[in-house]
């Protein structure tokens, strides 16, 4: 019997981020959450993308889409149905569609081995497949018996989180160094080694030993400091996590012979400095959602693409709107020379700190003003402008350095990580002291140790007048870089 002209079809979207590295050279699929299609006997199914198609090892040099009926669903054994994937361009129109008929018993994958070429989605057409890094796939299921008028809509987002972290290696007796040298690096999220190979032809691999279970892929950027502290980029690799676990080594970069040819300027000393970069992604699924509004998944984002983006920006004006023509504010934050007007609501949303402040029974709640007199006019007009727009603007090194203790002290946490990456970037012999002595009083063990790593690399540190003034002010930070530089790899011991 046919289904109702309501009914009768299955209409979804499907957004996938794809990372920098989604080109990458082995074969992987990304799938989609699973959705039902009620119309179509309740039959579950999942989009399954292959960026670099691997499903039929002839199809290396296209993306492939394929639909796949899922094993544990309702149903006859063998459905026939007619299915329809497009990719969509940032206004929803056509960019590729493909149309077919199939009969699908459970866990059958049909589709497009040679949808699209990698080529045109990630070189010459790149703009138009991925607008703000976003692929779009639309899918449309209905029955044999033909197309209805209206259609059912569903929505799902894949999403990658990008995260970074990196290193210092110093190579001691780099020409003559034994091959299989090890550096290790173990923290909650990964445990793996670092290893240099070879004899006159030396490279660089990673020995993958373990990570967490939510990472997927990782890339590794490694840059040569040259004795005039130039960063010299050796190009990125990327891996899928499933790959390095089954074990060998991976290579990462072979050295040229413009290493040794130029030693004064790669190997001073016969030293061989690397600074480490490694990126990793994270694979976040939110639900699914018909047009009534019945959800899925609690977590699943509503909003998508553009039209997110449309509406955040239009947000954001207005809440800043809020906090610059103070409009209905209800309290002030005052300085010794200046109030600035604010609403308990916003700063309670965004600081754990305001929020105990206007919840509890403290003389901020009824005073109508809260008295802030650590911090300057800018500090605190910059913080405000965070908490109401979440932007940062003409952040300068001082600045962030005034900004990043104010986020520390009212436990704005974004904030102040945002203040922390652009104080690691911004790291030079004449900064890192002081960043040093920041991150030790507020124990940030990440920017710690970040400057550390900085300064065991930068002689001129140690001969600074702010290297001075260090050892004069805090002797153990200053004996704890020290112990680091006479014994590579070693913490420092003691607890004086």
């Amino acid at each position: 019997m046919m289904a109702s002209q309501k009914d009768a079809r299955f209409d979804g979207k499907l957004k996938i981020y794809i990372t920098p590295g989604g080109w990458m050279s082995r074969s992987k699929q990304l799938e989609s959450p699973k959705f039902t299609a009620d119309a179509l006997q309740g039959t579950k199914w999942s989009l399954w993308l292959f960026l670099i198609d691997g499903y039929y090892v002839d199809y290396g040099d296209y993306v492939g889409i394929y639909l796949l009926r899922e094993n544990n669903c309702c149903g006859k054994e063998t459905i026939e149905v007619n299915y329809e994937i497009a990719i969509l361009d940032k206004n929803g129109s056509f960019l590729r569609v493909e149309n077919r008929k199939d009969s699908f018993s459970k866990y059958d994958i049909r589709g497009f081995p040679r949808y699209v070429t990698r080529k045109e989605v990630f070189f010459t057409k790149r703009e138009s497949f991925l607008p703000e890094e976003t692929l779009t796939v639309q899918c449309k299921l209905w029955n044999k018996e033909g197309k209805p008028v209206n259609s059912k809509h569903f929505y799902a987002r894949t999403i990658f989180s990008e995260n970074r972290k990196y290193f210092i290696w110093q190579i001691d007796a780099f020409s003559t160094v034994e091959p299989g040298l090890r550096k290790k690096f173990k923290d909650n999220l990964f445990n793996f080694d670092l290893v240099l190979n070879g004899n006159l032809s030396k490279k660089l691999d990673i020995d993958f030993i373990s990570c967490h279970d939510n990472i997927k892929y990782i890339a590794i950027n490694t840059y040569i400091l040259d004795s005039t502290d130039i960063k010299e980029n050796q190009g990125n690799k990327y891996y899928f996590v499933d790959d390095l676990k089954e074990g060998g080594l991976f290579p990462v970069f072979l050295f040229t012979n413009e290493l040794i040819s130029k030693r004064e300027l790669y190997l001073p000393n016969d030293v061989l400095s690397l600074e480490i970069r490694f990126i990793y992604w994270t694979i976040d699924h939110f639900g699914c959602n018909d047009e009534s509004g019945n959800l899925a998944n609690k977590d699943f984002d509503l909003n998508d693409g553009e039209e997110k983006s449309e509406k955040m920006a239009v947000l954001i004006d207005d809440l800043k709107s809020m906090f610059s023509d103070a409009i209905l504010s209800d309290t002030e934050l005052r300085t010794s020379t200046k109030s600035f007007p604010a609403h308990k609501n916003i700063l309670s949303a965004r600081s754990p700190v305001f929020r105990k402040m206007f919840g509890n029974d403290m003389k901020e709640k009824n005073s109508g003003h809260v008295d802030i007199i650590d911090f300057e006019d800018d500090t605190l007009h910059r913080m405000l402008l965070y908490i109401y727009t979440d932007s940062l603007e003409d952040l300068q090194f001082e600045s962030a350095m005034k900004l990043y203790a104010a986020a520390d002290k009212y436990e704005i946490l974004s904030l102040r990580n945002k203040c922390s990456t652009f104080l690691k970037d911004s790291l030079c012999p004449n900064r890192a002291c002081d960043v040093l002595i920041l991150a030790d009083m507020h124990h940030d063990d990440d920017l710690k140790s970040s400057v550390q790593s900085y300064i065991l690399v930068h002689d001129e540190v140690f001969s600074s007048l702010e290297w001075k003034h260090l050892m004069d002010s805090n002797v153990k930070l200053a004996a704890d870089i020290m112990y680091r530089k006479i014994n590579p790899g070693s913490s420092y011991p003691c607890n004086v």
